[in-house]
C-alpha cells in the first residue's frame, strides 16, 4: 500500500557524511592542484578509453576514464571541489567524480550525475574524507558507464585546496590505557599496543620503561617510526595471585609536544577467571556433533566457503554453561573485501561502486556485554556508519559451552544490515569461540533472509577477529535493563499450541493464511488472553535460529504507532491538538498558503486536500521516491512535502496517500511540542517512548526511529520505526485493550472503528483509513455477523499487517511478497471469540 522506498538519489548523489569530514575555511586556503583544463591541456591526466580536450573540459566518450595522482603532504583541512557535466545518458548510465586515498586500490564517489541531469548543467561537489591531509597517495578520477558512441562526461574542474597546517614534526599517538580481563592466577594475557606517528618527520623512541609485576614487555619493535608509520609493544599480564593490579608503561621520543606519553595497564585475576553470571543458566552436557562451524574451522581459519543451514549457529540442545565471560569490545578485519554474495531478486539497480560496496559488510567494532547465557550489544537500533550502504542493528544473542570447543566458550550474535535512510532489513547471524584472556577465533556469519520487497541476497564468509577485554560503562544497569527486558515478555508458544489451546482451531490459518507463502513471511503471531502465539522466521537456510531477536522494519505501520499514537497522546494532554494547523508550525509551507486550513488530524488522515493525481497511490508513487526517501536532509525532505502538490479540494473531503503528509505532520507536532514543552522535547523521546511505548515493556530496539542525517535529526515519523516480535505483540495489544488512559479515547475509538459516526476516509470501497489505521468491511466473510463489522488494521511496505481484532486478540505477520492476505487469521480469530459487534 505504499510506493517502493529507495535509498540513492536518481540524480546527483554527494558524499554528504564522509567520517570526520570538513570543509577548509575559505579564508587561508591554498591551492594544492588546480585544472580547469582551460588550455585544452590534457596530457598530465592517465586515460582508458576515448577522451580529448573539448571547449576547455576534459570529454570522456562512453566508459572512458581519466585519472591525475597527487600529493597532499604539508596541508592540512584538504578539500578536493570535482566539477563535472554530461550529457545523451540513459537509464542505468552514469557520470563520476571520485577519489582514492589509498594510490588507486579503492575509490570514494564524490558526484554522480544520472540520466536526467544530462542537459549540460554543471555540478560540483567539495568533499574532505577522512586520510586526505598530508597523504602522498591521493588520485583523483573522472569516469563514465554510457555507450562507447553519443554518450558523454565533461571534466570542467579539479580543484584540491589546504590550509599548509600539517604538521612537520613527529607526533607520536598511542592509547592511554590498556585493560586485561581476568586471568587465573598462574596464567597470563598479552596486549598487542599500537603506537602511530602522525607527523611529517620520524619519530625517534628513546626509551619505554618496564611496567611493573605482573605485567612485563614481551616484544618491542618501537625504535624509529617513520611519517605515517606504526610499530607495536606487546606486554604480558601473569598474575600469580588473585588481585586486581595496576601500572604504567612510559615511552619517551622525540615528539617536541609529547616527549613523554604514560599508558596505564589494568588487569584482574581471580581463581575462575571471567565470573558468570547465572542468568537463564544451561543444563546441557555440552556433548554437541559439529558438521559446520567447529573449532577447527573457526580458530584456524579455514572459511567453508558456502552457506550453512541455521542450525549450526543455534542453541544446540546439550549447550553447557558458558565458563568464559565476554565483556568488551569485538573488532573485525577485512570487512570491505571479504566473504561472498548471491543475488535473488534486485529490482532496485544498484551500478557501479554501489554494486560493489554492498556486497560486503560495514566496519564491526563494538562493544558488547554478557549476562549469564545471553550476550547483547551496548547499543541498539541502526548504527550510523562511512559504509555508504549499509548500517547494522546489533541485537542479543546467546552463549554456551560446547565439549569440543577446549575451553573456548561460543557465542552467536543475531544482527541484521539496514539499508542507509530506508527499512529493509537483512537478518543474519555470526558466530566465534572466545576465552576469558582476549583469545579469539575468526568470526564467520551469513545472511539468508530478509524483510524487503524490491532486494533480496545472501551474503556469508568468515573475517579475523580481535577481542578486547574491558569494563563497559554503566554495565550493571544495561545488565539490568537488559535482564528486565527478557524476563518482561509476553509469554509464548508455537503456533500449532492454538490447536490444543482452543481445540477446533487451524493455526495454518495463522501461519500461512489465504494460501500465502510460508517462506515470504519474516514473522507471524497471534495473541489472545496474554499468550503469543509465534511462527514465521524462514529463511533460505532453514528456520533463523534466534527468532526472539529477528530484526522488522515498520514501513508505514509507522503511521499507525507513531504519527497516531502520538496525536492521540497529545490530544489527551493538550485538547484541541488535533485542530493546530499545519502552516502554522512549519515556515516552509507558507509559500503557497496550502498549508494554513490543513489541521493535524487532516494530515494524519490523509485528508489535506492537497494532492496532484486522485488515483489510488498515484502521488505515492510518482515523485516521492526520488524526492521525499531518498535527501538525507530535513531541508530537502520538507521542501519537497510542502511544495510538491497544489490545493485540489477542501481539506478532510477527499483521502489521498502521502507519505509527505505524515513528514509534515510530525515536523509539526515536534514544533507544536517544543513550544508547549522546551526547545529540547521530541515527540518521539518525550512522548511515544516515554509516554506510551517504555511503559508497555517494549525492548531497546524498539526504542529507535530513523531521523535525518543532519543537525535538525527530524524523526521520518510516517517510516523508519523497528521492531522485535514481543513489540509487535504488547503494541498491538495495547491499542486492543479494552482500557488505557495515554491516549484520546474518542480519538483511539475513531480509529479502531468503534465509533460509527467517524468512520473516516474511504480510500476504496468497504475499506476505510482513520487516524493512521486501515479498516475493512468484512461482515459478510464472518459467520453470524449482521452487522457492519469494520476489521481495524496497520499496514507497511511490501506485505506488513497488524489486525487490531474487536474481540482483544492481535494478529500480525511481517512479510515481503507485496501480497496482504488476512482474512482466513481473522476468521479462525472469529471462530475462537466472536467479531461480531
Amino acid at each position: 500500500m505504499e510506493t517502493l522506498y529507495r535509498q540513492r538519489r536518481g540524480a546527483i548523489t554527494a558524499l554528504l557524511f564522509l567520517a570526520g569530514a570538513a570543509t577548509a575555511a575559505a579564508a587561508n586556503a591554498e591551492t594544492v592542484y588546480s585544472d580547469s583544463f582551460a588550455s585544452g591541456g590534457i596530457s598530465d591526466w592517465s586515460t582508458t578509453g576515448t577522451a580529448d580536450a573539448y571547449n576547455s573540459t576534459l570529454r570522456l566518450r562512453g566508459t572512458t576514464t581519466a585519472t591525475r595522482a597527487i600529493s597532499t603532504a604539508g596541508f592540512a583541512a584538504v578539500s578536493i571541489d570535482l566539477t563535472m557535466s554530461a550529457s545523451s545518458l540513459e537509464n542505468g548510465e552514469y557520470c563520476y567524480g571520485e577519489i582514492s586515498l589509498d594510490g588507486g586500490s579503492s575509490w570514494i564517489t564524490a558526484l554522480t550525475i544520472a540520466n536526467g541531469d544530462d542537459n549540460g548543467t554543471l555540478f560540483s561537489t567539495s568533499n574532505a574524507p577522512n586520510g586526505v591531509d598530508n597523504n602522498t597517495n591521493v588520485q583523483l578520477r573522472f569516469r563514465g558507464t554510457g555507450a562507447t558512441t553519443g554518450d558523454y562526461c565533461y571534466a570542467h574542474q579539479a580543484l584540491v585546496t589546504g590550509t599548509g597546517g600539517a604538521p612537520t614534526d613527529p607526533d607520536i599517538s598511542a592509547p592511554t590505557s590498556v585493560n586485561f580481563s581476568s586471568v587465573s592466577p598462574g596464567g597470563s594475557a598479552t596486549q598487542s599496543i599500537s603506537v602511530s606517528n602522525l607527523g611529517t618527520a620520524t619519530l625517534v623512541i628513546s626509551n619505554t620503561s618496564n611496567p611493573a609485576a605482573p605485567f612485563a614487555i614481551s616484544g618491542n619493535t618501537c625504535s624509529t617510526v617513520a611519517a605515517g608509520g606504526n610499530c607495536s609493544i606487546s606486554v604480558d599480564f601473569t598474575p600469580v595471585a588473585e588481585g586486581n593490579y595496576n601500572s604504567n608503561l612510559v615511552i619517551s621520543s622525540n615528539d617536541p609536544d609529547e616527549p613523554t606519553v604514560s599508558i596505564g595497564l589494568t588487569g584482574t585475576s581471580s581463581a575462575g577467571g571471567g565470573s558468570v553470571e547465572n542468568f537463564d543458566p544451561l543444563s546441557g552436557s555440552g556433548s554437541v556433533s559439529r558438521s559446520a562451524l567447529s573449532m577447527n574451522t573457526l580458530i584456524n581459519g579455514s572459511d567453508p566457503g558456502s552457506l550453512v543451514a541455521y542450525s549450526h549457529y543455534a542453541l544446540p540442545a546439550q549447550a553447557a554453561m558458558p565458563t568464559n565471560q565476554f565483556e568488551g569490545s569485538l573488532e573485525l578485519f577485512g570487512e570491505a573485501s571479504g566473504g561472498a554474495f548471491d543475488k535473488h531478486k534486485d529490482t532496485f539497480r544498484y551500478v557501479g561502486s554501489q554494486d560493489t560496496t554492498r556486497k560486503h559488510l560495514p566496519e564491526f567494532n563494538f562493544e558488547f556485554v554478557q549476562t549469564g547465557s545471553h550476550i547483547f550489544p551496548v547499543q541498539r537500533g541502526s548504527i550510523p556508519s562511512t559504509h555508504p550502504e549499509w548500517e547494522y542493528v546489533l541485537t542479543p544473542g546467546r552463549v554456551w559451552n560446547e565439549n569440543g570447543d577446549a575451553g573456548y566458550s561460543r557465542v552467536a550474535l543475531p544482527f541484521a544490515l539496514q539499508q542507509k535512510n530506508a527499512n529493509c532489513m537483512h537478518n543474519g547471524v555470526m558466530s566465534f569461540l572466545f576465552k576469558d584472556d582476549g583469545s579469539v577465533s575468526d568470526v564467520a556469519y551469513q545472511i539468508a533472509g530478509e524483510t524487503c520487497l524490491y532486494f533480496q541476497f545472501d551474503m556469508w564468509g568468515q573475517l579475523s577477529a580481535s577481542y578486547t577485554p574491558h569494563s563497559v560503562t554503566n554495565r550493571a544497569q544495561l545488565v539490568s535493563d537488559y535482564q528486565a527486558e527478557v524476563n518482561g515478555r509476553m509469554p509464548s508458544k508455537p503456533l500449532s499450541a492454538l490447536n490444543q489451546d482452543y481445540p477446533g482451531t487451524d493455526y495454518t490459518h495463522f501461519a500461512a493464511p489465504n494460501g500465502k507463502n510460508p517462506a515470504a513471511i519474516s514473522l507471524v503471531g497471534f495473541v489472545i488472553d496474554g499468550t503469543h502465539y509465534v511462527g514465521g522466521c524462514s529463511s533460505r537456510q532453514g528456520s533463523y535460529p534466534y527468532c526472539e531477536s529477528l530484526v522488522v522494519p515498520s514501513y508505514s505501520s509507522a503511521k499507525s504507532v507513531f504519527a497516531g499514537s502520538v496525536l492521540m497522546r497529545l490530544e489527551q494532554k493538550y485538547p484541541g491538538t488535533f485542530n493546530q494547523s499545519i502552516g502554522n508550525y512549519i515556515s516552509e509551507c507558507n509559500s503557497n498558503g496550502n498549508w494554513n486550513d490543513v489541521t493535524f488530524g487532516n494530515a494524519l488522515d490523509m485528508g489535506t486536500g492537497n494532492y496532484k493525481l486522485a488515483g489510488y497511490m498515484s502521488d505515492e508513487g510518482a515523485s516521492h521516491t526520488n524526492d521525499l526517501f531518498l535527501p538525507e536532509d530535513h531541508a530537502s525532505k520538507i521542501s519537497y512535502s510542502c511544495t510538491e502538490y497544489p490545493r485540489k479540494a477542501t481539506p478532510g473531503s477527499k483521502w489521498v496517500y502521502h507519505t509527505s503528509d505524515t513528514y509534515l505532520l510530525g515536523t509539526a507536532m515536534n514544533a507544536y511540542v517544543k513550544g508547549i514543552e522546551g526547545s529540547s522535547s521530541d515527540i518521539f523521546t518525550d512522548i511515544l517512548l516515554d509516554e506510551v511505548l517504555t511503559p508497555l515493556g517494549v525492548s531497546a530496539t524498539a526504542e529507535f526511529t530513523r531521523r535525518t542525517y543532519d543537525g535538525v535529526q527530524q524523526p521520518f515519523t510516517g517510516w523508519g520505526l523497528m521492531w522485535l516480535r514481543d513489540d509487535v505483540a504488547k503494541i498491538g495489544s495495547f491499542f486492543a485493550g479494552t482500557s488505557q488512559s495515554t491516549l484520546n479515547q474518542a480519538q483511539l475509538n475513531a480509529a479502531l472503528q468503534k465509533d460509527a459516526s467517524d468512520r473516516g476516509l474511504e480510500p476504496l470501497a468497504n475499506y476505510k483509513y482513520n487516524n493512521g489505521f486501515w479498516a475493512h468491511e468484512v461482515s459478510g466473510n464472518m459467520p453470524g455477523c449482521s452487522n457492519p463489522l469494520w476489521l481495524p488494521f496497520m499496514s507497511g511496505y511490501g506485505g506488513i499487517s497488524v489486525l487490531i481484532l474487536p474481540n482483544n486478540t492481535v494478529y500480525y505477520y511481517f512479510g515481503d511478497d507485496d501480497e496482504y492476505l488476512w482474512m482466513e487469521a481473522a476468521q479462525e480469530s472469529h471462530g475462537i471469540r466472536s467479531l461480531c459487534l
